[in-house]
Formats: C-alpha cells, structure tokens, sequence
C-alpha cells in the first residue's frame, strides 16, 4: 500500500497534463497552403541568372507540386497518428485541412497540365 500514493500521484499527473497539437499536422497544412508557391521554383528557374543549374527543367519537374504531395503525405501520417495517440495529440482537424487543401491543389495542378491536351483533342 505504499506505492499507493505514488500510483495517485502519477495518475493525478497525467490527468492534469494537456494534449499537445501534433506538428506534423501543422506542417502538413504550412504544406498545403504552399502548394502553388512550389510551382514558383519552375518559373524562377526558366531564368538562366538566377540557376546555376545545367538543365532547368529537372528544377521545374521537381518543384512543381511538391509542396501538395508533402502536404498529403504528411497530413495521412498525422492523422493516423493522431487518432493512435488516444487523446494525447490534438490537431485532427489540422490534418483533415492539410489533406483537403493538398487535395484542392492536386486536382488544380493536374486541371492545368491536362488543359492543353484537352484543347489540342477537341481542335
């Protein structure tokens, strides 16, 4: 009956003690709203002043959308991690927002690169 108090105690501890936000939700939305900023990395490298690259067009295939699929990738993780945590963690709607905003720029960033092919069958 000793450990008795030391049990109360530590039970007392982790009922006082408030769940933190998750950040990898956090980052997960920072990288959905970036999703049309990743796409600034094509245009700036078209630029030869400012590439010290041979072939700007691997900066612009890699940097385009990035942002998005960081974002998506991040905000599944989170929220599959979140719901693991048994209340420990916040930030659920933090990921939801990540994943839906990620998802927005995807469907846009496809929209777009599909448009000219669309354009070209229909002539």
């Amino acid at each position: 009956m000793e450990n008795e108090g030391a049990v109360n105690e530590i039970f007392a501890y982790t009922l006082t003690e408030k769940p933190k936000t998750s950040k990898l939700a956090v980052i997960s939305l920072v990288f959905g709203m970036l999703g049309p900023c990743s796409g600034g990395a094509a245009w700036i490298a078209s630029f030869n002043d400012f590439s010290t690259v041979e072939n700007p067009l691997l900066i612009a295939l890699f940097s385009c959308g990035l942002a998005w699929i960081l974002g998506l990738a991040l905000g599944t993780k989170s929220l599959k991690i979140i719901e693991d945590s048994e209340g420990q963690l916040l930030g659920r709607e933090y990921a939801i927002a990540g994943i839906v905003i990620s998802a927005v720029w995807m469907v846009l960033i496809l929209a777009v690169l599909l448009l000219p092919a669309l354009f070209y069958v229909n002539s």
